[in-house]
Order: structure tokens, then sequence, then C-alpha cells
């Protein structure tokens, strides 16, 4: 390892341990010492100037000693009738190492003066280590916040549900606690005879023990792509004891055109059959299969919607289902949409006839 490397590994080690001793003697704020840790490639990066200028000046003094020795045997030889020869021979010398001198000392006088002054550097830094703090800290106040909401939502879902077993996981590709909240408000106040659900998961065990809670005489049949999502939601159901309240239909994606644009969309043959839609749940088939995938769900399922149904479409926070919600406001205008603000956003859709409560 070369000497250079190895002071910028001590620098590096070095400011790391004293970061974590003054972590561990004066307990500062986490914001405080994510700064300090991240000074240390800077210290390095300075200590790794100092021995590149140290370098050059070593380098220096060599050539000066070299100057000087060829000084003095110039200084002998012109003192000697027999030298005159010998001295040509140094002055060309001289001549050959004095554009190297002066380039070293160009190329140092270049580094010292990239390097801020001490006042200006200590106050950049400060700037950089509050606006660090500031923006650490707003990240972790708004994280905490969404957090906080999210278990409220969960614990009055729990309450809502009376949930007396484990349940599975929420957020992430499953269901928010707080759309599971408004699904289950949706639940109680419409009381649909039939939830039609796109996609399964964590929201068709939700659905289905929100009916059996509030007695709603009334089915969910999730429409799943994937046969072994299919399995997994129905040994869930089994689990909860649910069966008689949902069914986990396996609908194989199939070409389907509207508008002209071709989509991939669940088997017409798994809800071709489906009248009196109350509430329809659209959280499937994922955006990875294309653009506006889901698009379809309202232009093949509107006619089977019953009077007072009511739409929800998930992910608002996405471009594309912003777009599919505009596409579907445009080809149907006796529908309204009202957004609704929840961790990956929604939106209701009901006729425009009729009155939209609030939620």
């Amino acid at each position: 390892m070369k000497p250079t490397r190895t002071w910028v590994l001590l620098a590096l080690v070095g400011w790391t341990c004293a970061v974590a001793a003054y972590a561990i003697l004066a307990r500062p704020s986490s914001g405080t010492t994510v700064i300090l840790v991240a000074l240390g490639p800077l210290v390095a990066g300075l200590v790794q100037s100092h021995r590149q200028h140290l370098t050059v000046l070593a380098r220096l003094d060599r050539q000066k000693a070299l100057l000087d020795r060829q000084t003095a045997i110039l200084e002998s030889h012109v003192h000697r009738a027999e030298g005159v020869a010998r001295v040509g021979e140094r002055v060309e010398d001289l001549a050959d190492l004095g554009p190297s001198i002066a380039t070293d000392l160009d190329a140092l006088r270049t580094t010292v003066d990239a390097l801020p002054h001490r006042e200006e550097f200590d106050a950049k830094v400060r700037a950089a280590a509050a606006d660090v703090i500031t923006r650490t800290r707003k990240g972790v106040a708004v994280d905490l916040l969404l957090t906080f909401r999210q278990l409220e939502a969960l614990h009055n879902l729990y309450a809502l549900g009376d949930v007396d077993r484990p349940m599975p996981p929420t957020r992430g590709w499953a269901s928010s606690p707080d759309l599971l909240l408004l699904l289950a408000t949706l639940v109680e106040r419409e009381e649909p005879g039939l939830i039609v659900e796109c996609g399964s998961g964590t929201s068709t065990l939700w659905l289905a023990m929100l009916l059996r809670r509030f007695e709603i005489k009334g089915r969910v049949v999730s429409l799943e792509h994937q046969q072994a999502f299919v399995e997994s939601a129905w040994a869930a159901v089994l689990r909860h004891d649910l069966a008689e309240y949902v069914e986990v239909r396996y609908a194989p994606l199939e070409p389907v055109e509207l508008d002209g644009t071709t989509y991939q969309w669940y088997s017409r043959q798994a809800w071709g059959e489906l009248d009196g839609i109350g509430l329809l749940f659209v959280d499937g088939p994922p955006g990875e299969l294309g653009p506006h995938a889901r698009f379809p769900a309202f232009p093949l399922l509107a006619d089977k919607l019953s009077p007072d149904a009511v739409v929800v479409l998930d992910d608002l926070i996405r471009q594309d289902e912003e777009e599919v919600l505009e596409r579907w406001l445009a080809a149907r205008p006796d529908y309204h949409a009202e957004r609704v603000s929840l961790e990956k956003n929604a939106a209701l859709l009901r006729r425009t006839s009729r009155p939209a409560s609030a939620v």
C-alpha cells in the first residue's frame, strides 16, 4: 500500500473512532452523528492533499539541493581555467532543470490557491451540516407521522372488524391500513350484496370478515390471474373460517381490445355471469403488464354495477392510475369521482345522479 493511501486510511479510521467515542460520551442527536460520520471522507481528502503537498515540497527540496551542488561545481570550475568545458555542460544541465522546477512550483501554487480559506471552509461545513440535519429531521418527522396514521388506521380496523386472530401483513404490495379502513367504512355504510375485487390478498380477508362482522348477506369474488396466489388466498380464507363469504377465482389474463388498444385482463369466463356489483375494488392487474393495465375494469364491468355501486381505484399516487381515472370519467360523464388522500391515494366513483356520502 502506498504511503499516502496508508495515511488516508489511518485518517478515516481515526476519524471514525473519534466520532464513535464522541457519540458514546456526549450522546449527541442521531443527525449530528450522521453528519460527523459523513465528514470522514472530507477529512481523509484533506489528509491526502496535505500528503501530496509534502511530496511536492520534498521533490523541490531535492531539486534545490541538486541545484546548489551544480552551482558549487560551476563556481569551482569558473576559477579553474581548465574547467571551461565542464562549466558549459553544467550550465546546460541547469537550463534543463529550470523548467521542471518552474512547473512544480506552478503546480504547488495552483493547489494552494484552490484550498478555501479557513473561515470560508468552516462556514460551508457548518451550512452543509445544518442543511443535512434539517432535511433529516423533516424526513423522519414525515415518516413518523405517516407510520402513526397507519397504526391508528390499523387499530381502528381491528376494533371495527372484531378480529380475534392474526391477520396478514399490510402496506408494501398489500393494501395499506388506511385504505382497508376506507373499504370497511364503505362496507358498513353501503352493505353491498356483491363485492368484486380485481386482485386478491390482504383485502380479500378483510372484506369477507367485515361482511361477517356486520351480518351482511353478501359475498366477495376475487379475480386472481396467478394460480399460486389463488391457493395462498384460499388457504387464508379457510384459516379464518370465511369460506361462505369468499370466492377466489382463477382468472388468467387474456387479450382484450378497447378503444383500439389491446390490454391483458382477467378472463371473461371468471366474471361474465356477475351482476349487481355493489362494490368494485380495482387493485389489479399489476402495472408492469403495460401502460394503463387497470383501465379495462370500468369499461367491462360498468354495466354490471348496481345503481348505487361504488368503485374504488387504488394506487392513485401513480400517474398511470391518474390517467386511467381521467379516461374513465371522460368515457362515462354519468359518473363522478372523489379523490381520497391516503398513503397510496385512491378514488371513489359513483353515479352522478346519486349524491356521494362523505367518507
